[in-house]
């Protein structure tokens, strides 16, 4: 049984494929294994390589669209099953997975019908009030809610920790990042690695859900131009081959040569009668009473030989030929012209994918399984390397001895949200713990973060904490989490992300730190809420700048003037 929904997506289209295979078989569970085995790369099963190209095209859209994976497993082997059967109308990942949605919505649709929901007498007619309520971002009272979405948190109401550290920046650059917003959040391999290893530890069943892996190339893809020149070049050698000039030439020559040929006119008179005698009655048209001349027998011979059939002509090109040769045998001719004409194995990459394309839907192009995937914004793309640091770092936590407890807790949450409005300024907040956990007597905080400090020595590793905790604003994050979400200590679990050296540190918030973070982050609302009244948005500088010398300039500028005198 299927205990991921990797596993189940795996199995439901293993089934597809055997359903939409139509193919007769003895053991289905000992099939369906098997195909499984394959769409996980096991390779050991020849006879299942007719079906690679399948897997890879239908399993990318099939494991990036959560509308197939929220239907039941017969449905959406039915919906696989479809996909497969008519691969040329689905020839794009978009098309399969706007397939996929058209079901979700049919069964939404239906569903929605058959709820027993308050029925209006009048017909609904959306009104321009319901459009802009349809546009606005999400909005929250102050509260605790567990079950948000991710992407729904980040566009709704409130201030996030987050965000007030941009303020932190500069006021200018939160006002141009978050309200006017010609600052684009730019998504970088470091947020998409912290996103994977926040899943790794605290969500690891979303993992696939979430995140992608670059497709698998298979064996036989076309990756560059040398290999589809050598596909060209064995496809061509499979066709049937095209007759040349010479031999249709020998064609019509051997018809030609069927043909009975005209009597001579040359020689003496006595051969010209014996030629004359041997003419049919109808030709021998000279009266007996009369002379036989030789001009008058050469008229009836010439007579004769223009009722015989004229050979065919054995000039001109391929065009002509086929032509002439169509007189005599069309269906020969038909068969020849039907031949398909062998592909051209020179010009750019373009032209030879387009040629392929042109006499083989099965061909597999690397290129285009890799924009497949890189146009699939449904979820996250890592790299193997990324996702075996991921796996390290996870196993560094799951095995350390404080924090494999609170993982396993059964007082935990996970990306819990809370909304709440500051007293000072009205300004609504939000904050979004990675982790909670609630016991009899108190709720504790924790934030899971990635640090690469390999290669400190062992004393300063404390040090470089506190410096990475407060360049970074951790703590004004922490205070804000220990303000809206009411928590009553508050920890960072950091795991160092060099390579093969994967340690753990449990660091806890102290009250001074948190008193820090907490005037940081109040102030940095006051100065939010002034700019909001007034709408002045400063920059990072305010005032005019007299640059100093610190003391080692300063030393410097000593030296130098007791030279100079």
């Amino acid at each position: 049984m299927a205990t991921t929904n990797k596993e189940r997506m795996d199995a439901n289209l293993a089934a597809a494929i055997m359903l939409a295979s139509g193919e007769a078989c003895i053991d289905i569970a000992k099939a369906t294994t098997d195909l499984i085995a394959r769409i996980n790369g096991d390779k050991s099963n020849q006879a299942l390589e007719k079906y690679d190209n399948i897997i890879f095209r239908v399993g990318i859209a099939a494991t990036s669209s959560t509308c197939l994976q929220s239907l039941p497993d017969e449905q959406c082997i039915e919906a696989l099953a479809h996909i497969i059967r008519n691969m040329d109308k689905y020839p794009a990942t978009s098309d399969k997975k706007q397939y996929f949605e058209s079901l979700c919505w049919a069964a939404d649709h239906s569903a929605a019908k058959n709820d027993k929901q308050t029925v209006y007498q009048q017909d609904e007619v959306m009104t321009d009030n319901d459009c802009q309520a349809a546009t606005e971002p999400p909005h929250f009272e102050p509260g605790r809610y567990p079950d948000i979405p991710n992407e729904t948190y980040h566009a709704s109401n409130g201030i996030s920790s987050t965000m007030l550290k941009d303020a932190r920046i500069s006021l200018m650059y939160y006002q141009r990042r978050h309200i006017t917003k010609v600052i684009q959040r730019e998504r970088s391999e470091a947020l998409d690695f912290g996103s994977l290893f926040h899943t790794l530890v605290l969500e690891p069943e979303k993992l696939d859900a979430e995140f992608s892996l670059p497709p698998v190339i298979p064996a036989d893809a076309l990756t560059n131009t040398d290999s589809m020149k050598k596909w060209i070049e064995s496809y061509n050698a499979g066709l049937a081959p095209v007759m040349s000039n010479d031999e249709l030439k020998a064609e019509i020559e051997a018809h030609n040569a069927t043909l009975p040929q005209p009597l001579s006119l040359s020689g003496n008179a006595e051969e010209i009668g014996s030629l004359y005698v041997s003419l049919p009655d109808a030709f021998r048209t000279i009266p007996e009473h009369e002379k036989h001349t030789a001009a008058a027998m050469k008229a009836c011979i010439k007579t004769f030989n223009n009722t015989l059939p004229v050979p065919l002509k054995t000039s001109g090109g391929r065009g002509d030929l086929l032509q002439t040769l169509e007189e005599i045998d069309p269906d020969f001719v038909a068969a020849e012209r039907n031949k398909p004409d062998p592909l051209i194995t020179s010009g750019k990459k373009e032209d030879l994918i387009a040629r392929i394309k042109a006499v083989s839907q099965d061909a597999v192009f690397a290129d285009e399984l890799m924009q497949a995937w890189q146009a699939d914004e449904s979820r996250i793309r890592i790299t193997g390397d990324q996702l075996k640091l991921g796996k390290a770092m996870q196993e560094a936590v799951y095995q350390h001895p404080e924090i494999r407890p609170l993982i396993n807790h059964p007082g935990r949450a996970v990306e819990v949200s809370y909304y709440g409005i500051d007293e000072d300024t009205g300004i609504e907040v939000r904050v979004r713990p990675d982790l909670e956990i609630s016991t009899t007597d108190s709720r504790i905080g924790f934030d899971l973060k990635s640090v690469s400090l390999g290669r400190f020595k062992q004393d300063a590793i404390e040090a470089m904490i506190r410096r990475e905790i407060l360049n970074r604003d951790y703590h004004v994050s922490a205070s804000m989490y220990c303000d809206i979400a009411e928590l009553d200590q508050f920890f960072w679990i950091f795991v160092n992300k060099d390579e093969n050296y994967n340690w753990v540190a449990v660091v806890e918030a102290s009250p001074d730190l948190l008193e820090l973070g907490r005037l940081e982050y109040k102030k940095t609302l006051r100065d939010i809420r002034q700019a909001m009244d007034t709408d002045v948005w400063p920059g990072p500088v305010t005032t005019t700048l007299t640059i100093g010398l610190i003391d080692f300039d300063m030393r410097r500028l000593e030296s130098l003037q007791m030279n100079a005198s």
